[in-house]
């Protein structure tokens, strides 16, 4: 399975559904207000196509494979041993 970071504008305050959509990928991260890690065998293409229904048309979603090469800062152990127990491809 693929990582990828799903970002997206707080541009519609409804976005519960989104979120929904994005949590319906059973392993997830949400690490930041609009910002998430999920892990899933779909393409980038297929995760964007999955997702952008539940956004309206001046909102903006940006999906991103994440590679294994990856650093960050001031999360806790939890978050850092979400990331590090990915398969990435």
């Amino acid at each position: 399975m693929a990582v990828y970071c799903v970002s997206y504008n707080e541009q519609n305050k409804d976005n519960e559904p989104l979120i929904q959509a994005i949590q319906n990928y059973g392993l997830w991260w949400h690490q930041a207000q609009s910002t998430w890690f999920i892990e899933t065998n779909q393409t980038t293409r297929q995760v964007l196509d999955n997702l952008r229904i539940f956004t309206r048309t001046d909102d903006k979603i940006i999906v991103v494979k994440v590679q294994k090469s990856w650093w960050a800062s001031g999360y806790t152990k939890e978050e850092y041993e979400w990331m590090k127990n990915r398969n990435f491809l």
